[in-house]
């Protein structure tokens, strides 16, 4: 992939392919450039608050199955006995309890900050050539730049929430046009 990229840079570029060491300095540069522009847009601060999100997330999405889950981990302790396999059931019953601690642990350990790196690198070295990452870094070190960075995750949750109360009406009506449907088979 790596190799492609280079490959489409240089012949965009329309020059001739450089030794292998000038291809090194300029993916050094380039990755360079990317961590300067992760850092400026505050990628780490980002990764806090998408760290404590996610474990949100997660736990909402283990909640509905949470007793079928924790039933299928105590069956995986093939050395316990049944009724010490029903003791840790019933340790384990409290999901608000597991939440927290579950939390707790997913805040701890997960550094998102390197995920955030470990995808956005890629991405960044994908989608951008180094003209294109020297215009952005010139832009976020600009009044404007930073004032975008700053006001960009309000005007997006604003824009997600405009977008949701412009949706529901036709999500209530469609609800409501689908149960008057299925009603109507009913009488038949």
């Amino acid at each position: 992939m790596q190799i492609r990229n280079v490959i489409t840079a240089i012949l965009a570029a329309g020059v001739l392919i450089q030794p292998a060491q000038g291809r090194a300095e300029n993916n050094e540069k380039k990755q360079e450039m990317i961590h300067e522009l992760l850092a400026l847009v505050g990628v780490a601060e980002m990764a806090e608050q998408m760290r404590e999100h996610q474990s949100n997330i997660e736990l909402m999405l283990m909640q509905p199955s949470y007793p079928q889950m924790m039933e299928l981990a105590a069956s995986e302790q093939v050395d316990l006995s049944e009724e010490n396999r029903q003791l840790l059931l019933a340790r384990l019953e409290d999901f608000d309890a597991f939440a927290e601690r579950f939390h707790a642990l997913f805040v701890e350990r997960l550094n998102f900050s390197k995920i955030l790196e470990a995808v956005y690198l890629p991405l960044y070295d994908k989608y951008f050539d180094e003209k294109e990452l020297q215009q952005m870094l010139v832009f976020y070190r600009t009044p404007v730049g930073r004032k975008s960075i700053e006001v960009m995750p309000a005007l997006m949750q604003e824009a997600a929430q405009g977008v949701e109360e412009a949706v529901r009406p036709l999500s209530i009506g469609l609800i409501q046009e689908i149960v008057a449907a299925e009603r109507a088979k009913l009488a038949d």
